[in-house]
């Protein structure tokens, strides 16, 4: 898997602590099912793991670019990890 960080994000707005209730080292079924945009390691995690399972190449552009799409608008109110990398595969090709 790809090896990004918290330092090759677009953005720096997210917690770096875990929501309450959750556990950054441990990821359970909800982790594995839903992804938290607002926490910066599940974000790490989902772009790293997006590049990986598509098969797109292990750049930091195309990193931030997954990280860019699942931030638009129409992405906000989608939080299953299905449903999410549906939503950065359909809309690859946005105006970011």
């Amino acid at each position: 898997m790809a090896n990004f960080t918290k330092s090759d994000l677009y953005f720096d707005d997210y917690n770096n602590y875990a929501d309450s209730g959750d556990n950054p080292n441990y990821i359970g079924i909800r982790d594995r099912i839903q992804v938290d945009k607002t926490e910066v390691y599940e974000v790490v995690y989902f772009c790293n793991s997006f590049l990986e399972k598509y098969q797109w190449p292990y750049t930091k552009f195309y990193f931030q670019k997954v990280e860019r799409i699942i931030r638009k608008h129409t992405a906000s109110k989608i939080v299953m990890r299905t449903k999410l990398e549906e939503f950065v595969c359909n809309n690859q090709n946005i105006q970011l």
